[in-house]
């Protein structure tokens, strides 16, 4: 890597208005973070999905601007800047993002492009800038900010440790906090006598029951979860409701990693009120193949996935209806859908599982990460600034 002086003497900040210049887009930070230990490569199809209008119904929705710092004729960094239209009706306000900030080790890059980034929202109308975020706070969010020398699980994003310090000197001040948490499946036993209390509950009540994912009709309990998620999560910070285009495309990106046993739905009355999902790690299952699955990658991604499995899992998504918050029922309903999940994982032979993202405020489901003895190892940022 060329030297921070070298990199600043030369640079320039260019709009990405050809393919070319998109492909450099999205190749950069297979080559920026080459040979981290932490790092994992994305699968470069699904990235590319990611950006694509006509392939993610999310950045179909969005006026936005793709910026590459350039030296000479190589990238050093980039950034987007877009107008969710989604996020501005449910929040009735003039609110700008960026996101896919990467760059090589200078600060001026970094200061470059959020620049960039900001004018252009200027330019349409936007009265704050909030970010990182790749579309939504539905999709990889939030700027790292320890953590580092763990790499990241399926859907999470990485980073450098001098990006904190980038975007706070632009004048980027903390939005809100998200935490990741680390639990070993096989430790924490016995569970805390609270907890054994509300699964006893659950188990006691005839009004509560659980199932596992319906295989026939795996997209109507998608369609149920959704929704479930779209009433649990509706007071969070930067919450967007997933539309029903959304909720579609994102069954089917997700279906090639589900397990029957991953997913379970919980009811009360015999109304869906809960659920808690559970993946494996697709990164531990790309890990060395630098994002590509051609020639042999496919067969490397299925053997891990399918025959030899991996110890790494995710728990993405998990909710209840607010209806049921602080009740003892809701608190029994989701103390045995952790359980019930969790024991599911270490029959699929995972070893841990991280429970990602929580917002720092959220207390319950903090308390359930303490109670799984789960250890809280990652936390990711979201910044925001007037403008």
């Amino acid at each position: 890597m060329p030297s921070s002086s070298a990199i600043s003497q030369s640079f320039t900040i260019i709009p990405v208005a050809s393919r070319a210049q998109e492909k450099a887009f999205l190749d950069l930070p297979y080559r920026i973070y080459e040979g981290e230990p932490s790092w994992r490569a994305p699968l470069r199809f699904e990235r590319k999905e990611q950006l694509s209008p006509h392939k993610n119904p999310v950045a179909a929705t969005l006026t936005r601007q793709l910026f590459l710092a350039e030296t000479g004729d190589r990238v050093v960094g980039r950034i987007a800047a877009f107008i969710n239209p989604a996020h501005q009706v449910h929040h009735n306000d003039k609110a700008g993002h960026f996101g896919y900030f990467d760059c090589e080790a200078d600060p001026a890059v970094g200061h470059a492009l959020l620049t960039a980034a900001q004018n252009w929202l200027l330019s349409q109308g936007a009265d704050r800038m909030v970010g990182p975020a790749q579309w939504s706070v539905n999709e990889e969010c939030g700027l790292l900010i320890d953590g580092f020398d763990t790499p990241p699980v399926v859907m999470m994003s990485h980073g450098r440790v001098d990006y904190q310090d980038m975007v706070e000197n632009f004048g980027m001040s903390k939005a809100v906090d998200m935490y990741a948490y680390q639990a070993d499946l096989h430790a924490g036993y016995p569970r805390p006598r609270q907890t054994q209390m509300m699964v006893k509950i659950a188990d006691k009540d005839p009004d509560i029951t659980i199932r596992p994912m319906n295989t026939k009709d795996f997209l109507g309990d998608v369609n149920i979860v959704m929704d479930i998620f779209n009433d649990a999560w509706s007071q969070n910070w930067g919450f967007v409701p997933f539309s029903d285009e959304q909720i579609t495309h994102m069954a089917k990106e997700i279906k090639p990693l589900m397990f029957k046993e991953g997913l379970w739905v919980g009811e009360i009355e015999g109304s869906p009120v809960a659920y808690i999902w559970m993946i494996p790690d697709l990164n531990e299952a790309t890990a060395g193949l630098d994002g590509k699955l051609l020639p042999f990658g496919w067969w490397t991604l299925v053997n891990r996935l399918k025959i030899k499995g991996v110890k790494q899992a995710r728990i993405p998504l998990m909710g209840l209806r607010r209806e049921w918050h602080n009740t003892k029922k809701g608190l029994a309903i989701v103390a045995k859908l952790c359980e019930t999940v969790f024991e599911a994982g270490r029959q699929k032979g995972f070893t841990h599982c991280e429970l990602s993202w929580i917002l720092e405020d959220n207390a319950g489901m903090i308390r359930i990460c303490e109670q799984a003895d789960a250890k809280r190892y990652k936390t990711y940022r979201m910044y925001e600034k007037a403008l």
